[in-house]
């Protein structure tokens, strides 16, 4: 049996655009509960597109993957709508998680172990990818949106 690796991402753009990408998410459970099977939609590439449980919280998007956070979906999905996104996951069997963001058709991400002796008070490379996120959300919290950080 794989583990699971669950998964949060907020995408930031127009929020029509936004909108849009929730509704196949929605679809893709939808899908999944229909037929019992994986479904993605026909743009997506790669094998690693896995995910499973898709629900919603605000603006957050939650879902199980296998075994790693699928970032490269989460990309290809901002490739297509042309929008940003910030990802958050765990996978605790292995005690590993992290954060990532996309910006500016970059990815940054940052794992961490959990079991690590590094106290993530003093983890500067955490701090200032959590420093990006906040000036991503403030620069697309406008109107309609409802950007709360998890």
């Amino acid at each position: 049996m794989a583990n699971y690796c669950s998964n949060s991402v907020l995408f930031l753009g127009e929020l029509n655009t936004v909108n849009e990408i929730k509704k196949i998410f929605a679809q893709i459970e939808s899908e999944q509960q229909r037929t019992n099977r994986y479904h993605l939609p026909d743009f997506v590439t790669g094998d690693k597109g896995y995910m499973l449980d898709i629900c919603f919280n605000e603006d957050w998007i939650n879902y199980e993957s296998r075994w790693q956070p699928n970032l490269d979906l989460l990309v290809q999905f901002a490739e297509r709508y042309q929008v940003d996104f910030i990802s958050r996951f765990d996978e605790m069997t292995n005690g590993m998680y992290g954060e990532a963001i996309y910006r500016n058709n970059e990815l940054k991400t940052i794992y961490r172990l959990a079991w690590a002796e590094e106290d993530l008070a003093d983890d500067a490379e955490l701090a200032a990818m959590r420093e990006e996120q906040r000036m991503l959300l403030e620069k697309h919290a406008g109107p309609g949106h409802s950007l709360i950080q998890r």
